[in-house]
């Protein structure tokens, strides 16, 4: 399970930085290479990255946003449930 989580979180990882790197430049009206660098810095940085994602998804690729907030906000609930059956079980 722990290995399926962590390739999930991968490869949403990259969807994100695509979806970082537009919305920035569209944005910031920069180019591709200044876009790439900001996008590479935040990307993994759990909240930041996952908002300027749906912004990206839903401003530049017109992702409704709930779509966008299932796809890159995904492993908040997945964490919560995994604390609280860890917090169960270890009683």
């Amino acid at each position: 399970m722990q290995v399926f989580l962590g390739i999930a979180y991968f490869v949403m990882g990259i969807v994100q930085l695509f979806a970082i790197m537009d919305g920035v430049g569209h944005a910031m009206n920069v180019g591709w290479i200044i876009s790439f660098l900001v996008a590479a810095v935040v990307t993994y940085i759990p909240l930041l990255g996952s908002g300027l994602g749906v912004y990206g998804a839903v401003t530049v690729w017109d992702w409704s946003i709930w779509q966008a907030a299932a796809l890159f906000f995904w492993y908040i609930p997945v964490l919560a449930v995994a604390f609280l059956f860890d917090a169960v079980t270890n009683r």
